[in-house]
């Protein structure tokens, strides 16, 4: 079962107010004066004059004058997740799979079994005991796996039920429009409509080759496994964390540098508190800083973090810990190495992996969800993710760091420098290439790879970004994303060279291609000067399976 609270913070603020429950409602962190803010969370009323969440206030505003805001409840929220997740656990014997503070999924597939319960009673035995407890309303999803439960919760919304029984599952994949698959999105599905593919019905009449070839091998074998109703995520309910950390990037401006090195301690100290309370240490530190780009103008009274380059860095901690000190000096000593301007700062974030429990070995706390705190609390609202990778552990050297427009988890991805994702290391000799390139550099690129890849994915799908074409000008925003891709594409290409040799290049040149397309479209339609960039990158992309092919492998 896919449950899913019906726009949670929106609904928790309107609760107990049966006035406000009448009206268009939203919660942002901006105000009907200022106009400013993004749109967190907003009640169905407010949805049917198309207000939506990720709007800016203002726009929103424009599309429903009687738009009522409301600002965020952290306390109110948590204690009503906790209270959704209790119910959710009591109901399922604890087979509970957390997504974030309003959406889990459920397997109460044995209590269905054991006490004799259609799946459609017990979904509704949640709704009914959410609604009691909290005040607020839910959808339930019911499938064989995790993709048709959600994609069920769909169906069920809002304040409803969908069972996608064994009989129908291959109708009801059938008829699921492409887009609709979680992890998809609308450029994929644009891409596929070429050959007709709206729905996945649609999209297995196509030949594999082509829908490699439109979308990138990888994507496509999601993909196709998705439209024959295939899930393989693994069901599991305790997942081993790998990281604990703290970070703010809303409001964060800092006049001198004992201002900025105040602001670090207290991160760190936050971070070493959550480990102490787990009863974990951790063996390597991570900073991560969002520095404002020189000259670009944001709005008066703005406090945002704005147009950034993010930077990140880490090292190994002189010993594991968990002490408030040892950690806050760890974090200062990477935030003076990386000597950027107090002024210039908008963000920071610190973060420790490498966790181990505090007798030295795995500590069974290590192995748990994050907690419902951890899921959703913030100083500024994020974005869900569309696709999410399995965490990676990662080893790279003390002087990995990177300038990016991303702002991936400091403590997930690792950053490699621009000289390592440099193309001019394909152009070396075969047997350069073949020779044993050193152990931090398989490490860097083996740890980077996969998450590096999916970013390139999400470079191509921010270059739409009305707001990032107008801050950088459309010409300057495609040559950065371009650039960026290009070393995120490269990066992971001599990662599955050097792994797989020419087998494991195959499908990464394939990837290549598919976002060389992306990004053809993007210039034809932003960029002047997207041919020469998109002519260059294919040129080097041909160049690699050139070199790979002569070498025999």
């Amino acid at each position: 079962m896919h449950v899913d609270m019906d726009c949670f913070f929106a609904s928790v603020a309107t609760r107990n107010d049966e006035e406000l429950r009448s009206k268009p409602v939203a919660v942002t962190w901006g105000t009907t004066k200022s106009q400013r803010g993004e749109i967190s969370s907003c009640n169905y009323r407010a949805r049917a004059f198309g207000v939506r969440a990720g709007m800016w206030l203002d726009e929103a505003l424009r599309a429903c004058p009687t738009l009522v805001t409301l600002p965020y409840d952290f306390s109110a929220y948590e204690a009503t997740a906790l209270e959704v997740y209790e119910i959710l656990w009591a109901i399922s014997g604890g087979e509970v799979v957390g997504v974030s503070c309003d959406e889990a999924y459920v397997d109460a597939s044995e209590r269905s079994a054991r006490e004799g319960k259609d799946p459609l009673e017990v979904a509704e035995e949640i709704r009914r005991q959410v609604r009691a407890r909290t005040g607020c309303s839910c959808s339930v999803g019911i499938g064989s796996n995790m993709l048709l439960a959600r994609l069920a919760t769909r169906r069920a919304k809002p304040d409803g039920t969908f069972f996608v029984a064994p009989a129908m599952e291959r109708a009801f994949i059938a008829a699921t429009l492409v887009e609709d698959i979680p992890g998809v999105g609308r450029t994929a599905g644009k891409k596929l409509e070429v050959f007709g593919a709206k729905t996945c019905g649609e999209l297995l009449r196509v030949p594999v080759d082509d829908v490699r070839r439109a979308i990138g091998g990888k994507l496509a074998e999601k993909l196709l496994d998705a439209a024959r109703g295939v899930d393989k995520t693994p069901w599991r309910v305790r997942p081993e964390r790998k990281s604990v950390g703290a970070q703010m990037s809303w409001g964060v401006r800092c006049a001198t540098d004992d201002i900025a090195q105040d602001f670090v301690r207290q991160l760190a100290n936050e971070v070493s508190q959550r480990m102490q309370r787990l009863k974990i240490r951790g063996g390597r530190m991570f900073l991560k800083v969002w520095r404002a780009i020189p000259d670009v103008r944001t709005k008066r009274d703005y406090q945002g973090h704005g147009a950034c380059d993010v930077l990140t860095r880490s090292k190994p901690m002189l010993r594991v810990s968990n002490d408030t000190e040892i950690v806050a000096n760890e974090a200062l000593s990477l935030l003076r190495e990386l000597r950027v301007e107090a002024t210039l700062i908008r963000g920071l974030g610190v973060s420790v992996n490498k966790l181990e429990g505090e007798n030295g070995v795995a500590s069974p706390t290590s192995k748990r969800q994050p907690t419902l705190f951890q899921m959703f609390r913030g100083d500024e609202p994020e974005a869900k993710a569309e696709l999410n990778d399995e965490t990676l552990d990662s080893e790279t050297s003390d002087e990995d760091v990177i300038e990016t427009q991303g702002e991936e988890d400091v403590a997930n991805t690792q950053e490699l420098t621009q000289n390592e994702c440099d193309f001019a290391l394909f152009n070396d000799s075969q047997a350069e290439i073949d020779s044993d390139l050193g152990r931090s550099m398989r490490e860097a690129f083996a740890s980077a790879a996969r998450a590096y890849a999916w970013q390139s994915y999400e470079l191509t799908r921010l270059s739409l970004s009305k707001r990032r074409r107008e801050t950088y000008g459309e010409d300057e925003y495609a040559k950065r994303a371009t650039s960026s891709a290009t070393d995120v594409i490269l990066a992971h290409a001599r990662r599955s060279y050097l792994r797989e040799g020419a087998s494991g290049l195959s499908a990464v040149l394939d990837d290549a291609r598919a976002l060389c397309r992306s990004h053809e479209l993007l210039h034809e339609k932003y960029s002047s000067q997207g041919a020469a960039f998109i002519a260059a990158w294919l040129d080097r992309v041909d160049t690699v399976e050139r070199l790979v092919s002569s070498s025999g492998n």
